[in-house]
Formats: C-alpha cells, sequence, structure tokens
C-alpha cells in the first residue's frame, strides 16, 4: 500500500503534542454527535458515514452525557463528593463535566496536559489493551 504525504496544513502542534486533524479521533467523533464545535473534517465525516448505518448515534451520545451529569449533581450534590477523577482523552468536548462540578462547588482534575491527563496517556499507551483496561496501581480507580 502506497500511503500519501499528509498535507502539513492538517499537523498542529498544541501543548507539545502533534494532532493531525485529517485523522478522526472517536473522541472529536463523539463531540460532533453531542453538538460541539472541537472536531474536524475527517471526524465529520466519519460521524456522518456512522449515522448512515445507525442514525440514533446522537441521541444515544446525549443520552449518555445527560446521565453522567446526572450521577455526577448526585454524587457531589446529595452525597457531598467533592472531588472527581476524569480520565478521559484531555480532548475538549460539549456538556462536560467540568461545568456541572463547579455550578456545585465541587472539583476536578480533568484539565488537558493535567497530571491525570498525562497519567491517563501513559496507561492508555502502556498496556496493550489500551484504554480498554486498567491495570496496576489503577486497578479499582
Amino acid at each position: 500500500m502506497i500511503m500519501s504525504p499528509i498535507p502539513r496544513s492538517t499537523i498542529h502542534l498544541v501543548g507539545g503534542v502533534i494532532l493531525d486533524t485529517s485523522v478522526p479521533h472517536p473522541a472529536r467523533v463523539y463531540d460532533y454527535w453531542l453538538g460541539g464545535k472541537d472536531n474536524f473534517a475527517a471526524d465529520r465525516q466519519v460521524a456522518e458515514q456512522i449515522l448512515r448505518v445507525m442514525p440514533v448515534m446522537p441521541q444515544i451520545a446525549r443520552s449518555c452525557r445527560l446521565f453522567l451529569s446526572a450521577v455526577v449533581h448526585h454524587l457531589a450534590a446529595d452525597l457531598g463528593v467533592r472531588q472527581f477523577l476524569d480520565i478521559g482523552t484531555g480532548l475538549p468536548t460539549a456538556d462536560n463535566t467540568a461545568r456541572g462540578r463547579a455550578a456545585r462547588g465541587a472539583r476536578g482534575a480533568d484539565r488537558p496536559m493535567s497530571t491525570t491527563t498525562v497519567a491517563s496517556r501513559v496507561v492508555r499507551t502502556s498496556c496493550p489493551q489500551g484504554d480498554s483496561q486498567l491495570a496496576g496501581p489503577w486497578r479499582g480507580v
């Protein structure tokens, strides 16, 4: 297979990380379904292809986000939880949990390039399962 070079206009350096916007990313596809603004043409193209075979994906994404928000609200408002560890991609997304926590006086470690983001990258890249399984001291977190 002959690979064509990636156009330079799709390569960006963001916070010390090389970002190739010509390659779709699942988190940005999800962001697109949520109506977010942090996605690129490649992400939107894949999202639209998936919608052709599963048109309910935006509703599923919004339902998952509403469930997450309800759980965070319950933990913060009703049970007094004040700190949250949000291990994810480090990419911004629409209606994230930080907004809900801030309104209730809780705090979380989910800023891009935070220690949490770096730690999650180490976990994702240091085991064969990647994102699918946390191992070692991360088990049970």
